[in-house]
Formats: structure tokens, C-alpha cells, sequence
């Protein structure tokens, strides 16, 4: 989780200093729950939503083989959702309630990412 989140923070601080935008700003937060599902919010206009697959792996433990869960990130289907004209379409109620439990989360469980 590392490697990516300090990445995307080192991105998007190069694009304000590359000139590329005029600001931009990047914090990481984290919370204790596994990752059953992604989602990006950008400007709270448009969601990419999409569920973790689930695969048992086995792995060396000490000598033992062990069964494990796998959540696969990697594989995740992203679904899009844009913001309409409408506040009451399905889309539209989908990226403000999308944003509104991101917001609770970032809000109150999230704690500052420290490395």
C-alpha cells in the first residue's frame, strides 16, 4: 500500500510543479478494514466503482502450506457513474452517495498515513 499511495501523492504534487495545473494536493489516509471494493471519486462529478474478487491462494507460513482468501485488486472491473442534470437520477444518486460515505469515513474512522 505503500509504494502506490506515496506514488500518487509524488504525481500529483509533480504536475503543480511541472506547471501543468495551477494547485494540486494529495493526502492519504487509512483506515483498519480489507479492501472489499474500489472506488474513485474525481471532483465529485464522476464515481469508478467496481468488487474485489475472491480466490483462495495457498502460501508458505513457517514451513506449512496455508490457505488464504486473496482479495484481487487487480482484477476488479470498474464501473462508471457520472453526475447528470438530473440530482435525482441514478447516477447522480450514486456519485453523491458514493462521496457522502467517502466524506463519513475520511471524516471520522481515517487516520493520517504516516511511513
Amino acid at each position: 500500500m505503500e509504494r502506490h499511495s506515496l506514488a500518487i501523492v509524488d504525481t500529483v504534487h509533480e504536475l503543480a510543479s511541472l506547471g501543468l495545473v495551477s494547485s494540486a494536493t494529495a493526502q492519504v489516509r487509512t483506515f483498519p478494514s480489507i479492501p472489499l471494493f474500489k472506488l474513485y471519486i474525481l471532483n465529485g462529478e464522476q464515481a469508478f466503482f467496481g468488487y474485489c474478487p475472491v480466490r483462495e491462494h495457498k502460501l508458505e507460513l513457517d514451513g506449512d502450506s496455508v490457505a488464504i482468501w486473496d482479495l484481487m485488486g487487480k482484477d476488479t472491473t470498474l464501473f462508471h457513474h457520472a453526475s447528470e442534470a438530473d440530482p435525482d437520477s441514478k447516477a447522480s444518486r450514486f456519485v453523491s452517495q458514493s462521496q457522502l460515505w467517502f466524506t463519513s469515513l475520511w471524516n471520522s474512522v481515517a487516520k493520517d498515513y504516516r511511513p
